[in-house]
């Protein structure tokens, strides 16, 4: 047990004759009422007088006079020894160290009984350390228990039952205990075999940062930083049902936002902006309005596919895609005062082949020379670039609205597919392309095959025109819904190229030229599906990189 003793012994001459009068500290002893304290005794006094008295209990002190004095009583005016409490932080196994005086007694024939005074032992408890988030690692903190105890653990959960394996001094959260609260309970095993139960407090309500998750619950690990991380979700189909599901795990619970895929609205919107201005260079828009979902503000909602929002509530995105387009975009789940963010990608392929888009395009640029490049959308609207030869290719000088060509000269047509939004289908190879029949409203155009160097075979037809006014030509093939645009044959001074009429219509002479193959530039631009017409899809990213 814990004990305390005194470490002042007096002598007091009394009068004329010598006395000697020992003090010992067997009197007032007061034992510790803490079951399963310290078995590690204090040493005993060395310098206490032995006794010989059977009744004499062990620890008391022997009297002169063979009377024990009450055990926590002291004669009126003898002095007191008195022990400061253990301070109330002790860990374990701390023991009080004892402080105090004693006072001559008044004149006595025996001797004055010392009076020791004890605070109780300081209270054993048990306290959680560590952050209560998932992830965490949660430590049992033990406090004023006595050396040479035996500890084990068993953490519990909100309702005080078991955690299973939960067994050691700490303890790593699971995300299965997010929004409750644990405690921990040690049963403490003294030298002596007693054993005793501390519980602690339950900690504070347990928090998770958010983490997105698969359907399933799997965390997921992509889509953790723009460009270097993108998750890239499913396909869509433009005029099909599509959805998918942010879903996030954290406590509070997770609340979901649309963001910026590159973090902040200056740098997105100048990039979109950007972006849309190039991809609009010959083939696309022109100029670009970036409130791509027409609610009269940009938001990042304007980076989903058009066609599809996003559910705050919920986590969707969900919708008819109209546009195919790859877009990327950014979810946000915040929990408490933590964000996570995922930066997705998703691309939208066409749907079924529907009707045709047309490209047409100087024949000039054919042989290094100056010329127009359009391309027709279903509703008749152009999009077009001049080009001029430098050296390297070709460089862009500027857009255009509608066909043009002067008067005598030629133009090389050819249908693509289109869905029913007039989103170009993806054109892998020749067999791809339906084989588009040309027509003009004006009799005295000049339609033929275009053959040089197999052209043929890709449906490509020559129109020439003889004649100054507005033409207005249809590309029609199979079953697809044709395509109409008007053609401005701007008038010229000198007489119109002579052509001469072979087969069912007439065919343009051919002038020779240095460069490798008919249509080099243009038919690769055909074959590049989507990456021609297309590209008026794109709206970020690409340009910048």
């Amino acid at each position: 047990m814990r004990r305390s003793t005194s470490s002042v012994r007096r002598a007091c001459a009394l009068g004329t004759t010598a006395a000697l009068v020992v003090l010992t500290t067997g009197l007032g002893i007061v034992t510790a009422t803490a079951a399963h304290a310290d078995t590690a005794p204090t040493a005993p006094a060395t310098d206490a007088p032995a006794t010989s008295d059977p009744t004499t209990a062990p620890g008391e002190p022997a009297s002169t006079d063979g009377a024990t004095p009450p055990a926590d009583t002291a004669p009126a005016g003898s002095g007191t020894d008195t022990s400061t409490p253990p301070a109330s932080g002790a860990t374990d196994g701390d023991a009080a160290q004892p402080t105090g005086s004693t006072k001559p007694s008044g004149t006595t024939s025996k001797p004055a009984a010392t009076d020791q005074e004890v605070a109780p032992a300081a209270e054993k408890t048990v306290t959680i350390t560590g952050d209560a988030k998932v992830g965490s690692t949660l430590t049992a903190q033990r406090a004023n228990f006595e050396p040479g105890t035996l500890f084990g653990y068993q953490w519990l959960d909100a309702a005080g039952a078991p955690i299973d394996g939960a067994t050691d001094a700490t303890w790593t959260v699971g995300s299965a205990f997010a929004g409750t609260k644990v405690s921990v309970e040690v049963t403490a095993t003294v030298a002596g075999g007693g054993t005793e139960t501390v519980t602690s407090k339950q900690s504070p309500v347990i928090t998770q940062d958010p983490v997105f998750v698969d359907a399933s619950g799997t965390p997921i690990e992509g889509g953790t930083e723009a460009d270097d991380d993108t998750l890239y979700l499913d396909d869509a189909i433009a005029g099909e049902d599509y959805s998918y599901t942010f879903r996030a795990q954290g406590y509070p619970a997770p609340t979901y936002q649309l963001e910026w895929f590159y973090g902040n609205e200056e740098d997105s919107m100048a990039n979109i902006e950007f972006g849309r201005a190039q991809s609009g260079i010959g083939f696309g828009e022109g100029e670009f309005d970036p409130d791509v979902n027409g609610d009269g503000k940009v938001t990042p909602a304007d980076q989903l596919p058009k066609g599809m929002s996003f559910d705050a509530a919920t986590g969707e995105v969900s919708g008819v895609p109209t546009e195919a387009a790859f877009v990327d975009f950014a979810v946000s789940a915040t929990s408490g005062k933590v964000t996570t963010t995922q930066y997705v990608g998703i691309n939208v392929d066409p749907g079924a082949a529907y009707g045709l888009a047309a490209v047409a395009l100087d024949e000039g640029l054919t042989m290094d020379k100056p010329g127009n490049y359009y391309v027709i959308r279903p509703d008749g609207s152009v999009s077009g670039v001049s080009f001029t030869p430098d050296g390297d290719g070709f460089s862009d000088e500027k857009l255009l609205d509608h066909v043009s060509v002067k008067q005598g000269g030629s133009l090389l047509v050819l249908g693509t597919p289109v869905d029913r939004f007039g989103n170009d289908i993806s054109v892998n190879s020749e067999s791809d392309l339906p084989r588009a029949t040309v027509t003009s409203n004006v009799a005295s155009d000049v339609i033929a095959p275009y053959t040089e160097d197999g052209a043929d075979v890709l449906g490509v037809s020559s129109v020439t025109f003889p004649h100054a006014s507005t033409h207005t030509l249809t590309v029609s093939a199979q079953e697809l819904q044709p395509v109409s645009f008007d053609v401005e044959v701007i008038p010229t001074v000198a007489p119109a190229a002579a052509v001469t009429p072979t087969g069912t219509g007439a065919q343009l002479a051919y002038t020779g030229t240095d460069a490798t193959g008919a249509l080099p530039w243009a038919i690769g631009l055909v074959l590049a599906g989507a990456g021609i017409i297309g590209a008026r899809t794109l709206r970020r990213r690409q340009t910048e990189r």
